[in-house]
């Protein structure tokens, strides 16, 4: 369901505004899910669980840092939104894995 690799995201938040995070690797494999990224606040992991139904549910630990809670759903073309609360705050967020372009001599593929 998930591709690991690269994915791109953000979080908004009412202070700060929609903010990026990256560089930010996932990986995905038997319903659990670990990664690690960068963003305005700092370099942070993501450690947590998805199942069948695209529900994903994270922790993003802040190094040496505070840690932030990730609740998500699938929307069935790749990208995860949700909502991310560091009790009483919240805020949303959206998650997509970077899909590389073929090269332009790349053959096409019929369907």
């Amino acid at each position: 369901m998930y591709p690991s690799g690269t994915w791109r995201g953000y979080w908004d938040q009412q202070i700060y505004g929609r903010q990026p995070m990256g560089p930010l690797v996932l990986r995905f494999r038997d319903g659990r899910i670990e990664g690690e990224g960068r963003d305005i606040i700092g370099p942070f992991t993501f450690e947590g669980e998805y199942d069948e139904r695209g529900t994903v549910r994270m922790v993003k630990q802040y190094l040496g840092r505070h840690r932030v809670f990730y609740q998500g759903t699938y929307d069935g073309e790749g990208t995860i939104f949700g909502r991310w609360r560091i009790p009483p705050f919240s805020g949303t967020f959206a998650l997509s894995p970077v899909v590389g372009k073929p090269s332009a001599d790349a053959p096409i593929e019929e369907l």
